[in-house]
C-alpha cells in the first residue's frame, strides 16, 4: 500500500486530536471518518481513533455521574489509568500511522468491528 504524506497527516491527526482540547478530540475524528471514507488508509485509522475517544468520554462521563453519589470517587484513578493508556496508545498509533500502517486500538475492537 502506498500511504501519501497527506494521508499520514489525517491518520496522525485523528489519532491526536485530544490535543485540541474540548470535544475537539471527538470532532475532528469523526469529520475525517465521515469525509474520507473512501479511503481506506484514512478511514480506518479515524474510525479507530473515533471508537478509542468516545470510549474514553462514556467512561469519563459515568465516573463523573457517579461522582455525585460517592462511589465514583474511586473510579477517578480508574479514568486516570484509561487516560494515560489513551495517550499511550495513540501515540503508538500516530506513529503507526506516519510509517504507513494500521494500527488496532486494545480493548474497542469488539465495537471498531460493528462499525
Amino acid at each position: 500500500m502506498n500511504v501519501t504524506g497527506e494521508q499520514k497527516m489525517l491518520a496522525i491527526l485523528a489519532h491526536l486530536a485530544y490535543l485540541l482540547g474540548g470535544l475537539g478530540f471527538i470532532i475532528a475524528p469523526l469529520v475525517i471518518f465521515l469525509i474520507k471514507n473512501e479511503d481506506s488508509f484514512v478511514h480506518e485509522h479515524a474510525k479507530q481513533a473515533l471508537i478509542a475517544h468516545l470510549a474514553i468520554l462514556a467512561a469519563t462521563i459515568v465516573s463523573g455521574i457517579l461522582c455525585v453519589v460517592v462511589i465514583g470517587l474511586l473510579l477517578l484513578p480508574v479514568i486516570g489509568i484509561l487516560w494515560l493508556l489513551l495517550l499511550i496508545t495513540s501515540i503508538i498509533a500516530a506513529i503507526k500511522a506516519a510509517d504507513g500502517q494500521l494500527y488496532e486500538y486494545p480493548f474497542i475492537q469488539h465495537w471498531v468491528k460493528k462499525i
